[in-house]
């Protein structure tokens, strides 16, 4: 007889949902939607390495079908905003950062020496540069797209610089992610005149980044000008950081763990005016000895969405730190460019799924999102069905149904 699939499964809420977006998709045919209707929630199910060995053991496909489904193109960057714009809050803010993955072999493309940040040294891999946006109100971050880096090699070969690719993914990709939100948050290795100028002068984009603490910036002079020969004035002085000169920054924000002060600076190395945020730290209202330096492009926004803004940027190190651990982001065994860039884009997105259909319905500020419990409750159903099915149990039965929920929970954490 035919066995049926439980309606009470936990994954039932991610499939209907990429289900739907996929099959708005135009140009894919049945069998490819029917491949990622099911590549993402098997990302989400099965344990050990993510190798196209891996895949067959648990899905439903031959290890040769798997490489070659992933050589195939899919528009991720396309699926993630339908998941952006149907289910985050209005209130975001688009996020880019680099993610080094550890990778093995000669033959691989792109693989070079890339900074680690965990290592805090060049170790040899790929590196991929992550494109998410971050919800203000839930405190947390999807992804849109991630896009292999080249090696030394490749980059030289096109006459580029790293910091001209990181440019060009946000150019490259500006009309699609404009709408989202007018802000690109970016960690303080971007805060380069050369990534500046070229983000500012081919987007809509308005960069929130971080300076250096000993950043070289100059105080605008406001006051009347001489008359006669000679250059006007257009400064009033060297910032000294250590020490502002808090008559000309207005103190915006203050409260038991903050202090943020707010002026318009001329960046020496930026060669631009910037919106500065001079954030003071406090222990219990009391003051520190420790401070930051945050800015924006956008001359009119406000110091405390700035230091807001920024903060929100290290949710993207979340989403990388869940792929690694739960979706085998570290685990690509393929070589080849198409099938790479697959692999990491199914495992980002997979957690992104996970997100919108077992965190954003429910009181972010009272339950944690705990990618490790939708793993084991998804593995779970992994096995019921392959019991449901060479068993020939029916899962409709009133003695069944009261144990399914047990067992598809059995392992997880209780909250």
């Amino acid at each position: 007889m035919g066995i049926r699939t439980p309606k009470n499964m936990t994954s039932n809420k991610s499939r209907t949902l990429i289900e739907k977006i996929v099959n708005n998709i135009e140009g894919l045919k049945k069998p490819r939607k029917k491949f990622m209707n099911s590549i993402i929630i098997l990302y989400l199910s099965i344990r050990g390495r993510y190798t196209f060995k891996g895949l067959e053991r648990y899905g439903d496909k031959s290890e040769k079908s798997y490489r070659l489904q992933f050589e195939k193109d899919f528009d991720f960057l396309g699926f993630n905003l339908e998941l952006v714009n149907t289910y985050l809050s209005k209130s975001r803010v688009i996020i880019f950062d680099p993610c080094f993955v550890p990778k093995s072999g000669k033959h691989t493309y792109g693989k070079g020496k890339f900074w680690s940040g965990c290592l805090k040294k060049s170790a040899p891999g790929i590196e991929i540069g992550g494109l998410a946006v971050a919800d203000i109100e839930r405190n947390t971050a999807i992804n849109l797209e991630a896009i292999q880096t080249p090696n030394v090699e490749l980059l030289k070969e096109n006459g580029k610089t790293l910091v001209d690719h990181y440019a060009k993914i946000i150019m490259d990709r500006s009309d699609k992610i404009s709408p989202i939100s007018k802000y690109l948050a970016v960690d303080g290795y971007f805060s380069k005149k050369k990534f500046v100028n070229q983000i500012t002068e081919s987007t809509d984009l308005e960069i929130i980044c971080k300076l250096r603490n000993d950043a070289n910036l100059r105080y605008l002079y406001n006051g009347p000008q001489k008359t006669g020969r000679g250059r006007p004035k257009k400064y009033a002085g060297k910032v000294n950081t250590n020490k502002i000169d808090k008559r000309r920054f207005e103190l915006v924000l203050e409260d038991q763990n903050v202090k943020i002060y707010q002026a318009k600076l001329y960046s020496w190395s930026l060669k631009r005016v910037i919106n500065v945020a001079y954030v003071e730290f406090l222990k219990d209202s009391n003051p520190t000895e420790r401070y930051a330096l945050f800015y924006s492009t956008d001359l009119e926004i406000g110091a405390e969405k700035i230091y807001q803004y920024y903060k929100i940027r290290f949710q993207i190190e979340f989403l990388f730190r869940d792929a690694k651990q739960f979706t085998g982001l570290n685990h690509c065994q393929a070589r080849s460019k198409a099938k790479i860039y697959f692999h990491i884009n199914t495992s980002l997105t997979a957690v992104s799924v996970a997100k919108v259909a077992h965190y954003f319905d429910k009181d972010h500020n009272k339950i944690p999102f705990s990618i490790a419990d939708i793993k084991t409750s998804y593995f779970n159903e992994l096995m019921l069905e392959l019991f449901f099915s060479n068993l020939e149990i029916n899962p409709e039965l009133r003695k069944n149904k009261t144990l399914i929920n047990k067992l598809i929970q059995f392992g997880t954490i209780a909250a």
